[in-house]
């Protein structure tokens, strides 16, 4: 006679055999995607800044000034880190911490400005040098008005 045949093992579906597999695959798409929009809110931020007229003044004149090279040697480049806002209306601000180095030591150069009449004033525009505590002014023997047509 015929023997009785074995009953087929029931194979579960993939999805509940490696559930955890999946769980860490999602957790880790969910990380990378909010570390790409995090990365490109920041990147956007940046460039905002970078292309603002007390950004471009503050580099311009920490590259130019003679105390600011003696102490970071040239050249005098941003980091990339920009810390602060900048509003120009009518009446706009600006606040900026930027992160610079040259070849001897960093620095952060500290802006506090105002924009009235199509025109930059800034109150504030140092230098501090990492680790001396040496402060340069960076509004000395310059003006501390600026006119400024664009931006």
């Amino acid at each position: 006679m015929n023997a009785p045949r074995p009953a087929r093992a029931v194979e579960k579906p993939w999805v509940q055999r490696h559930w955890i597999l999946l769980l860490i695959a999602a957790l880790a798409v969910s990380i990378a995607l909010s570390a790409a929009v995090g990365l490109g809110v920041m990147y956007t931020f940046m460039s905002s800044m970078k292309d603002s007229e007390p950004y471009r003044e503050a580099m311009r004149r920490a590259q130019a000034d003679p105390r600011a090279i003696a102490a970071l040697g040239q050249p005098i480049e941003p980091t990339g880190m920009i810390l602060g806002a900048v509003e120009q209306k009518d009446g706009g601000t600006a606040q900026l911490f930027i992160f610079i180095r040259g070849p001897r030591g960093k620095a952060d150069v500290q802006v506090e400005g105002s924009y009235h009449d199509r025109a930059w004033d800034y109150r504030v525009m140092q230098i501090d040098v990492d680790g001396s505590g040496e402060r340069i002014d960076l509004l000395e023997g310059g003006e501390s008005g600026m006119e400024n047509g664009e931006s």
